[in-house]
């Protein structure tokens, strides 16, 4: 498991319209920021990718609805126009880069930093993901004045939510705290109870309200996992 760097102001959550990227795992990555009241933002990366985009961006329908800023790149295509948007984004800020493999963390670090020389990793085709090419984390400065910097963290594996109390959970999912207070019981798990304000508020995923059938399978995961490991 993985735990955040101290003194993050942010973190940037790179995705890529190819390969596809786990919701899970962007699930665990933003509930770990909210537990720590860090500032999320995700991208996706790939825009010139027509097809893989349009599905990506509507799978993140939810997290743009949950007013997550989702920022639309393509590192390879249109870097100039980039890196002034995210820029913008980063001055003055310590930013976590966080990222699948094949997303194009190395290339974005590449482009903002550009003494940085991260090495870019082609992505394997048979996998459908890229190759890791990060193995420590590192920290660049974007400008002379060293106010801005950015901190590159291998991979894109599970996040430490282990010291997250299960009860908790809801707490850290924006799409959840709206529908809690109509929950019967003060105690609610959102898992079996009647009465149960989030459970009532599940919608087929694509529905324009509620809470996605994907987000609440995230959160029954979830939930289980946390369970299980506060048994040991």
């Amino acid at each position: 498991t993985k735990s955040f760097a101290a003194n993050l102001d942010q973190i940037l959550i790179l995705i890529a319209a190819e390969p596809e990227f786990s919701s899970s795992q962007l699930s665990r990555a933003l509930i770990a920021a909210e537990a720590e009241h860090i500032t999320p933002i995700i991208a996706l990366n790939k825009s010139d990718l027509v097809e893989p985009f349009a599905r990506a961006w509507a799978w993140l329908r939810p997290y743009r609805q949950m007013h997550y800023g989702v920022l639309p790149l393509s590192l390879k295509q249109s870097g100039d126009a980039d890196r002034a948007e995210l820029l913008k984004l980063l001055h003055g800020k310590t930013t976590l880069v966080l990222g699948p493999s094949g997303a194009g963390k190395s290339t974005l670090i590449n482009l903002l930093a550009p003494g940085a020389l991260a090495q870019t990793g082609e992505i394997s085709q048979a996998l459908n993901s890229g190759k890791h090419t990060t193995t420590s984390t590192t920290w660049y400065w974007v400008d002379a004045d060293k106010t801005t910097a950015l901190i590159d963290s291998p991979g894109f594996q599970e996040f430490g939510l282990n010291h997250i109390d299960p009860a908790q959970l809801a707490a850290y999912m924006p799409d959840f705290k709206p529908h809690v207070a109509n929950c019967k019981f003060y105690n609610c798990s959102h898992l079996h109870e009647p009465g149960c304000g989030v459970m009532a508020a599940v919608k087929p995923d694509g529905s324009p309200d509620g809470i996605s059938a994907n987000r609440y399978k995230i959160y029954s995961d979830l939930y289980a996992e946390l369970s299980q490991r506060r048994k040991y």
